[in-house]
C-alpha cells in the first residue's frame, strides 16, 4: 500500500490560506492526505454550474452544469472513499470501532453540510423564495431530487438542491460499503456499483417514467459517478492504481475523454442530434475521463495542470465551493433586490456584467457563510466527530 500523498481540503475541516494555497498541520493532521490542485478542480467545476446558470449565451454551447455537477460527483466519490478507507485502516488495527468510526463519519457529515444547507432554506423560506414553502418537506429530508422526478419540473431557485440531496443519499450507505466489504471484494463491488449507474438510466428510459432530462436524478442513476471515484481511491490507497496508469497511458485516455466533450459541445450548439444512447452512456465516458484527470494530477502534481490548479485563488474559491453551490442560485431573487437597494436599478441588461455581479455576489456571500457560520460549527464537528 502506498502512503497517502494527495487530497482535497473537502476531507479537511478548513480551506488553505487564501494568500498561501496552503493547509496548516493541524487542519491537515486528521488525514495527512492532501492536493491543493483538487481544490483547484472543485473551483472549475463551480465554473461550470455559474455558466449553467448565469450564462444563458453561452449554455448554448455546453453543457457546463453537466460537466460541473458530475465533476462534484466524482471528486466527492474520490474524497469519501478515500477518508472512509483511512479510518478503515484504523478499525482493523483496533484504533477504532466501527461504530466509533461510523459515528464520526456521520457527525463530521452534518456539522460540514447541513448548516449551511438549512440556513440557506431557513432564508428561502423566510423571505418566500418560490417555491419554497409549498415544497419545504422534501428539501428538509434531502429528498429534492425524488420531489423533481417525480413532477417532472424544477422547483425554481431550489432546482440545485438535487445534487444535495443526491449526495447526502449516498453518504447514507457509502460507509457501510466501504467498512464492511472484504478488501478482496472491493473491486467487484465497486464495478458492480458503477455499472448500476447506465443500468439505472436504461431502465428508466425503457420503463418510460420520465423525460430524458430527469433521468439523472434518481441516486441509482449517479451511482457511476461516485463509484468511478472511489474506485480511483481504492486504487491508489491500494498502490494497484500507480502499477497500471503510467503517465504515458493516462495523457492517451485524456485525450478521447476532451474529444468526447467537444463531440458533446458541438452537437449541442449546432442543433444535431444526439445518439440514443446519449443519455444512458455520455454521464459514464464523462465520468471516466474526470477520474482520468484526477489520477493524472495525483500522479504528477507538479505537472502543469496541477500547478494552474493550484493558484491561491483557485484552492480558496474550491475550499469555499460548497456553500458557493447552495447560494448561487439565489442570486437570480438576491441580486436584483440587493442592486435596486443599492444603486435604484432593477436589473442588468448586460450579460457579461450580470454574469460577474452574480458570480462575484455569490462568491462574497459564501466567504462570509464559511467564517462565521460554517467554521465554528465544524470546529464542534471535528470536537464531536
Amino acid at each position: 500500500m502506498t502512503p497517502p500523498s494527495s487530497a482535497s481540503a473537502a476531507l479537511l475541516d478548513f480551506p488553505p490560506d487564501p494568500a498561501t494555497g496552503k493547509v496548516s498541520p493541524a487542519d491537515s493532521r486528521s488525514t495527512g492526505f492532501y492536493s491543493p490542485a483538487l481544490d483547484g478542480l472543485r473551483c472549475v467545476a463551480v465554473v461550470g454550474v455559474f455558466l449553467n446558470h448565469f450564462s444563458p449565451t453561452l449554455n448554448q454551447f455546453a453543457e457546463w452544469g453537466q460537466w460541473g455537477v458530475r465533476l462534484f460527483f466524482v471528486l466527492s466519490g474520490f474524497l469519501i472513499t478515500r477518508l472512509l478507507l483511512e479510518a478503515r485502516i484504523k478499525i482493523e488495527s483496533g484504533r477504532l470501532t466501527v461504530g466509533s468510526g461510523l459515528r464520526a463519519f456521520f457527525i463530521r457529515r452534518i456539522f460540514r453540510l447541513w448548516p449551511v444547507y438549512f440556513f440557506a432554506l431557513a432564508v428561502a423560506c423566510a423571505f418566500n423564495v418560490a417555491p419554497t414553502r409549498e415544497t419545504i418537506w422534501w428539501h428538509v429530508f434531502m429528498a429534492t431530487n425524488q420531489y423533481v422526478f417525480h413532477v417532472q419540473g424544477w422547483p425554481g431557485m431550489l432546482s440545485h438542491f438535487w445534487t444535495l440531496a443526491v449526495e447526502q443519499q449516498f453518504y447514507l450507505f457509502w460507509p457501510f460499503v466501504i467498512f464492511f466489504t472484504p478488501k478482496r471484494w472491493l473491486n467487484p463491488v465497486l464495478l458492480t456499483v458503477m455499472l448500476a449507474g447506465p443500468m439505472s438510466r436504461e431502465l428508466i428510459i425503457a420503463l418510460r417514467c420520465s423525460y430524458l432530462g430527469f433521468v439523472y436524478l434518481p441516486l441509482p442513476c449517479c451511482l457511476d459517478f461516485f463509484a468511478i471515484g472511489g474506485a480511483v481511491a481504492w486504487g491508489h490507497h491500494s498502490g494497484w492504481l500507480d502499477r497500471i496508469a503510467t503517465l504515458l497511458r493516462l495523457r492517451l485516455l485524456l485525450v478521447p475523454a476532451v474529444a468526447w466533450l467537444v463531440y458533446g459541445a458541438v452537437l449541442k450548439s449546432t442543433g444535431g442530434v444526439f445518439p440514443a444512447c446519449w443519455v444512458v452512456f455520455d454521464p459514464l465516458i464523462q465520468a471516466a475521463g474526470f477520474a482520468v484527470l484526477i489520477v493524472y494530477m495525483l500522479r504528477k502534481p507538479d505537472g502543469f495542470t496541477a500547478r494552474c490548479l493550484s493558484r491561491p485563488t483557485l484552492v480558496y474559491l474550491g475550499g469555499i465551493s460548497y456553500g458557493i453551490y447552495i447560494y448561487h442560485n439565489f442570486m437570480h431573487w438576491f441580486g436584483p433586490s440587493f442592486l435596486r437597494h443599492t444603486t435604484g436599478y432593477t436589473h442588468m441588461l448586460n450579460e457579461p456584467l450580470r454574469f460577474i455581479y452574480y458570480s462575484v455576489l455569490a462568491v462574497a456571500i459564501a466567504a462570509a457563510s464559511h467564517r462565521f457560520l460554517e467554521e465554528p460549527l465544524r470546529r464542534w464537528g471535528r470536537r464531536f466527530g
